[in-house]
């Protein structure tokens, strides 16, 4: 087994490890999930009912605010020439006991100040009709449009109470704005940050790379100005720009880039995000308006969905546009919040809620008007066409209550004096363990998230090792020391990755090219033919040979496989067509004729080798256009001996040639063979000659008798073919033995004297 194939085995190991581990943690979750809803109530978001209210005029309902046990309607009534409108033509109150509606007066707004502001507002601005509450902290403003646009608008100012409202004044408009639509800063590129080259790009802070030059915007993950591929791109208006010419600003929220690009004499803004733990970008311009960050850095959420830091995300077709940032409701259980967002020329809300531990956001709620009692009860409503007296209000049971309601007798419950928002939290981030595991493993730096997040939360949260609290420790200290051994196999698996990468990308590249040509190509005579079904054959050979590779998209190499046998298909086809032509096999025949004419010139060896050579290739086209035949269904099979039998004629001039050549060399061979010969002999008494006037002693004798005997079993070998030499060389063996045995003898003797 090869270092690479123990290596990746290894890491299966490893992430099957992972794997049992993090099912054992999720079914731990489960069950404390369970035991937490006992200890502390678990308040799910479920409708409750649907009541009806009835005013007393044909109205277009605007919004509702609940103030205690009680909530104040608003809407517009069309009255025509009525000279005066009244508080219950704009607001009306209802008590909310047992989840219905109790109509109530109007005394909860009925201050004189309020009342009298009330009516020399409707005097003196006769287009005023009632937009919507606005709450900001404990103040509550009844906000009215005078306009003709929602930013022309009057506010009534109340303090909230419990069951009562304080009127404060009616000058308060300046306090009804919006809070900060996006929770991070864009940042303008500048000069500095340019790249120049043959395909120039703006750097973000090393992170990512962008332009819009060369007639598309890119977002690259290179910094590699020689090329001009990326992992995202799409057409820009004006082909023509420089890189200056792009208006671009940036924001960068832990693993996220935002983009906001507005390329050259372009109206509209581009937003884009960049995740760079999956290298992956897309475009999201529901972020134009409004994007606020969701708790615990888990990632974004805007009117339009949600995306998280891992790269999970999700986009509501709701079809709603120009929505803003109202405020976050955090429910007491600290697991679940409430992101509302608003449109002040519809006045319609889009409710989004997000749940801690989940890490998803639900279906959105899209409504007119909504507002939340204390005790987490939620009424809302959507408005109609056309102007009622009848409307529908749902009631909901949401867990955004003021304070946790638990069931009583818990309180020596080990959960219960750790406390909920604790447990959550810990619950969240084992949540944020599996789901990292969970992720394939081209996500960046997923082996040392996963043992960072697992020691943070071992040394984070005393209780986490409790059998009160399902003992968390165990399954998360397995995800750890498995996660820390995959860092270092995973550098070897990520090499092979690479490598395997590589050369799928070069198989593709080739065959793509291959084809291009194809599609591009005359196909005037066979050699055009001839070449093109090799080429296929080979690329076919290619994309075959990438299924050994490991890690390979074998998805992939099929569609390459069956793209080349298709091509070879039709090009096969289309051969057989033109063989029937008159002429086809000509340029085969041409080739052979001026192969026997040179046969008789060839002069060398090494020139016979040349032609040789390409008789070969020419005799392997041959073959391969036998076989192209041969495989083909032709209906006519006089067509195809009529193909064959040609092929055959040239093939046995082919052959005829070839043993011309072969003879030739055989002459050759014996001519240049003896000259050669005998020179290696010549040098070989010259050598032998020289060792023996150097041979001083017994040992170097020896030494130089060893090196003469592998001479002669080199000329043994390149003369093997020929007989004689054979013989002479076996004769001038027993030569050497002699003359170096004499030396011997000599060199013991003058020991002697």
């Amino acid at each position: 087994m090869t270092e690479t194939q123990l290596a990746a085995g290894t890491y299966e190991v490893l992430r099957n490890r992972l794997r049992d581990a993090s099912a054992d943690l999720r079914t731990r979750l489960t069950n404390l999930n369970e035991l937490r809803a006992e200890v502390f109530g678990n308040i799910e978001t479920v409708l409750l009912s649907t009541e009806r209210v009835t005013t007393d005029h044909n109205c277009t309902p605007r919004d509702l605010v609940a103030v205690g046990d009680q909530f104040i309607f608003g809407y517009n009534v069309q009255f025509g020439l009525k000279s005066e409108i009244d508080l219950a033509d704009v607001f009306s109150a209802y008590e909310f006991r047992e989840h219905a509606f109790h109509a109530q007066n109007l005394d909860v707004i009925g201050d004189e100040r309020f009342v009298s502001d009330f009516h020399e507002l409707y005097r003196f601005y006769k287009d005023t009709r009632f937009a919507r509450f606005f709450r900001k902290g404990p103040m509550l403003h009844m906000v009215f449009q005078v306009g003709k646009t929602s930013r022309d608008i009057k506010s009534f100012k109340w303090r909230v109470g419990e069951n009562r409202l304080e009127y404060i004044d009616n000058r308060s408009e300046h306090e009804v704005k919006d809070p900060p639509q996006h929770e991070f800063r864009w940042v303008r590129t500048t000069r500095d940050q340019h790249h120049y080259g043959s395909h120039p790009h703006i750097s973000i802070e090393d992170v990512v790379f962008v332009e819009t030059v060369g007639g598309d915007l890119t977002i690259k993950v290179e910094n590699n100005t020689d090329s001009g591929e990326g992992i995202y791109a799409e057409p820009v208006d004006n082909p023509d720009q420089t890189l200056d010419d792009a208006e671009i600003h940036y924001a960068i929220v832990g693993n996220l880039v935002l983009l906001k690009i507005r390329p050259y004499q372009e109206d509209k803004d581009r937003f884009f995000v960049f995740n760079g733990k999956i290298n992956q970008a897309m475009r999201l311009d529901e972020i134009e308006h409004s994007c606020v960050m969701l708790p615990n850095d888990h990632g974004l959420v805007f009117p339009g969905g949600y995306y998280l830091q891992t790269g999970e995300y999700k986009r509501f077709d709701h079809g709603l546009r120009g929505m803003r940032y109202q405020r976050t409701v955090a429910a007491a259980n600290g697991e679940d919040f409430l992101y509302l967002f608003y449109n002040p020329e519809s006045g319609t809300y889009i409710q989004l809620r997000y749940n801690l531990i989940n890490q998803t956001v639900d279906t959105p709620l899209v409504c007119h008007g909504q507002s939340i009692f204390d005790g987490g009860e939620m009424v809302c409503f959507q408005a109609q066409d056309e102007p009622q007296k009848h409307h529908a209000i749902q009631v909901w049971q949401t867990p955004f209550t003021n304070e946790v309601i638990a069931p009583e007798g818990q309180a020596d419950s080990l959960l219960f004096k750790v406390g909920n928002k604790e447990i959550v939290r810990g619950m969240a981030e084992c949540s944020e363990v599996i789901q990292l595991i969970d992720k394939d493993d081209s996500y960046e730096g997923v082996y040392v998230d996963l043992g960072k997040k697992a020691s943070d939360i071992l040394d984070g949260y005393f209780w986490i090792d409790k059998a009160d609290a399902e003992k968390l420790a165990e399954p998360l200290q397995k995800i750890r020391a498995a996660a820390n051994a995959a860092v270092e196999e995973y550098e070897k698996v990520v090499r092979v990755r690479r490598d395997t990468q590589s050369r799928t990308k070069e198989v593709q590249q080739s065959v793509e090219e291959l084809i291009k040509g194809i599609e591009r190509g005359r196909f005037e005579n066979i050699d055009d033919f001839v070449a093109t079904l090799a080429s296929l054959r080979e690329q076919r050979g290619h994309s075959l040979g990438l299924k050994e590779l490991r890690y390979v998209d074998e998805a992939l190499v099929v569609e390459l496989e069956e793209t080349t046998a298709e091509w070879a298909e039709r090009i096969s086809r289309r051969c057989v067509d033109f063989l029937l032509t008159p002429g086809a096999l000509d340029p085969y025949v041409t080739r052979v004729e001026e192969a026997g004419q040179k046969v008789e010139s060839v002069a060398t060896v090494a020139q016979a080798k040349d032609l040789e050579e390409e008789i070969d290739a020419s005799g392997g086209q041959l073959e391969l256009l036998t076989e192209t035949v041969s495989n083909l269904r032709i209906d006519d099979t006089t067509k195809r001996t009529e193909i064959i039998d040609a092929i055959g004629n040239v093939f046995a001039s082919l052959n005829r040639v070839r043993s011309s050549l072969k003879a030739r060399v055989s002459e050759l061979v014996s001519v240049e063979g003896k000259a050669e010969f005998a020179s290696q002999l010549k040098l070989l008494e010259q050598t032998t000659s020289g060792y023996l006037d150097v041979c001083d002693s017994p040992q170097r004798c020896d030494e130089y008798l060893t090196k003469v005997m592998v001479q002669l079993e080199e000329l043994e070998g390149r003369f093997a073919e020929f007989d004689d030499f054979v013989v002479q060389l076996t004769q001038r063996r027993e030569d050497v033995y002699a003359a170096f045995e004499s030396r011997i003898f000599y060199l013991f003797f003058l020991r002697k004297r």
